[in-house]
């Protein structure tokens, strides 16, 4: 493996992803010299290809003059090819002659006629036994996976990431308009999956849709309107189901005073009388 290759391949600029990770795959089995020799099914395997792919890829690589190709046999027997990368000042080949690869500008052999492949550790040059150069990394490479973060942003910054493939129904979007505002985030997707979910086990959009309307009347009346108390749309119509709960408004407090001795000084209340002797 050559790490130094490696980075160069992540940079060039290739014009295809697949292309790019077959290049990245050469890069991985070439010695510091760029040289390498994988069979095309073996490159096929590790990049989770076809072998038809790799070789139409490899070809427009090396059109782009990104490597070399030799043809190697060991007496009647073909052996996989040589590849030689050229990373640094790649130099496109020159348009000639028509065939298989006169698109990419190659004057390349037919399929029939291209050399079949060895083992993926193949001897160069026709020796005995494996080449101690080849390098196939079967290690996996672990990157660090970054998840994505809540930040507290409205439904509205949800709404520009939602796919506008996706399409509300009638009925949800009436809910939707009802449902009390509230303060933080309340993702629209998240309780529209909630919605589906509910109806997928039989729930009436009428009996939703009614639920939402006594639960914003309870916000309203217990000034919870706009603040962080009003449930987020995807809790409302999750698994616990609170569209259901009858959301009666709590009686209003101010009757209940009015009926309490008044509380403003001690003039107006009775104490009754102390007797004390000094």
């Amino acid at each position: 493996m050559s790490m130094e290759l490696m980075v160069k391949a992540f940079k060039l600029q290739v014009g295809n992803p697949l292309r790019k990770l077959v290049l990245i795959k050469l890069a991985d089995n070439a010695n510091d010299k760029g040289e390498c020799w994988p069979s095309y099914q073996h490159i096929a395997d590790q990049c989770e290809i076809g072998r038809s792919t790799v070789k139409s890829h490899v070809r427009a690589l090396e059109a782009m003059g990104m490597l070399t190709r030799e043809f190697r046999k060991k007496g009647e027997l073909n052996q996989s090819n040589l590849f030689q990368l050229n990373l640094d000042n790649p130099v496109p080949l020159p348009i000639s002659g028509s065939g298989a690869g006169s698109d990419l500008g190659l004057n390349l052999p037919e399929v029939g006629q291209e050399l079949s492949e060895g083992g993926a550790g193949a001897v160069r040059g026709g020796g005995a036994g494996a080449d101690p150069r080849t390098s196939h990394s079967f290690e996996p490479v672990n990157e660090p996976v970054i998840e994505p973060k809540y930040n507290g942003s409205s439904d509205n910054d949800c709404e520009k990431k939602r796919s506008s493939k996706e399409n509300y129904s009638n009925e949800f979007e009436q809910a939707w308009q009802t449902y009390p505002k509230r303060s933080g985030g309340n993702p629209k997707p998240s309780a529209y999956k909630s919605w589906n979910a509910r109806l997928k086990e039989g729930v009436s959009e009428i009996v939703m849709l009614n639920g939402v309307k006594r639960y914003a009347a309870y916000v309203q009346a217990t000034g919870n309107a706009g603040t962080q108390y009003v449930k987020q749309a995807s809790t409302f119509f999750g698994p616990d189901r609170h569209f259901e709960e009858t959301w009666q408004a709590p009686a209003s407090n101010a009757g209940s005073r009015r009926t309490a001795l008044p509380v403003s000084g001690f003039t107006g209340q009775n104490y009754g009388d102390t007797n004390t002797s000094f």
